[in-house]
Order: structure tokens, then C-alpha cells, then sequence
């Protein structure tokens, strides 16, 4: 997929960042379903991206093993249709599930947002860590995702080669929503 000694099998990927309790736990259904759902906080390039596309995640929340790479790889399979008012689709990980309860149906004061922090950021820094680019977070978007697990350390895709320092103005990059992104040569 990419890394220092491995090179990308696709020209473009999607990318997401997620807490690794969540990742964990998707892995889990990933294995025992074939597939698990995602949540993806906004659509992002959800739209845009085809079948068997690699998604690439970077593990947050991860205490001393995290590092500012995508540590975890999967294939992508399409977005998930939701609606605000939709129980939650089925086969999202359980940990995501109990932080984030089904509120109560009819009426508007109760309609679902995206939660920031459900892509593994602190509200507070969310606003430094991507510039807006006019496709603001809406209701919560879900994605479908095959063979999800760990990448091999040699197949780490560190931020460097996932979005260039300019455009990251030199801070980590964390994306709030899916991006497709090209491989850097």
C-alpha cells in the first residue's frame, strides 16, 4: 500500500482517521461477517470513490502506539445509505454503538449530527487539524469495508506520504471525514 518499502498497488486511497477501540472492535465483526460498517462522521468523498478502493486508517486514541501513519488497511465496498431518522445500520463496532446511543425518534429537536469526535477528535482541535473545503459535516455517514486489520509495520503509509507538509501547514494531519487522496511519488 505504500510505506518505505512497499509501493502503493492503487494510485488513490481513501482515508479516515478512527480511535483504535473502534477499529478493534470492527475488525471483529469484519471477521466474522466479511464486511463491517464504518461510521464516517461526514460524507467526504464517500461518493466519488469506487469499489475495492484501499481505505487506509489512522489509528487515534491509541496511547503510546500511536504514530502519524495509516496503521490499518482495508478495501472499500460502498457507502452506506442513512438517513437522520434510520436506527443505526447493522454491523458497526459495538464500542462505537454504546458511546453512541440511538436518541429518540419524531421531531426535529432530535435529529442525529456528526459527533467530531466519532472520528477520533477533540472537539477543540478539530478546527486545526483540516481546512474547511465547503463540505461541512452533516448528518453522520457510514461506509462498508472488507478485510480490515493491521498493516504490516513495512506497509505503514506515514503522513508525509499521504498529504503533503504544505498542505498540512506542518501539523499532523487527521482527516474529519474520508478523503481520497493520491499517493505521493
Amino acid at each position: 500500500m505504500g510505506g518505505a518499502n512497499a509501493q502503493p498497488d492503487h494510485d488513490r486511497a481513501l482515508l479516515v482517521a478512527m480511535p483504535l477501540r473502534h477499529l478493534e472492535a470492527a475488525r471483529t465483526v469484519c471477521d466474522q461477517l466479511g464486511s463491517a460498517i464504518l461510521p464516517a462522521g461526514g460524507p467526504g468523498d464517500l461518493d466519488e470513490t469506487p469499489p475495492s478502493t484501499p481505505v487506509l486508517v489512522i489509528a487515534t486514541e491509541a496511547g503510546e502506539v500511536e504514530v502519524p501513519a495509516a496503521t490499518w488497511r482495508g478495501l472499500f465496498v460502498g457507502r452506506v445509505p442513512h438517513e437522520p431518522t434510520d436506527p443505526w445500520p447493522e454491523g458497526l463496532p459495538a464500542t462505537w454503538i454504546d458511546e453512541h446511543p440511538t436518541p429518540a425518534r419524531p421531531g426535529p429537536a432530535t435529529s442525529r449530527t456528526a459527533d467530531p469526535s466519532a472520528v477520533g477528535h477533540p472537539a477543540d482541535e478539530e478546527e486545526d487539524e483540516e481546512e474547511d473545503d465547503g463540505r461541512g459535516i452533516g448528518p453522520q455517514s457510514f461506509f462498508e469495508v472488507r478485510a480490515l486489520a493491521p498493516s504490516p509495520h513495512a506497509e505503514w503509509v506515514y503522513a508525509n506520504e499521504l498529504v503533503p507538509k504544505q498542505q498540512r501547514g506542518g501539523r499532523t494531519f487527521l482527516p474529519r471525514m474520508p478523503r481520497l487522496i493520491d499517493f505521493i511519488d
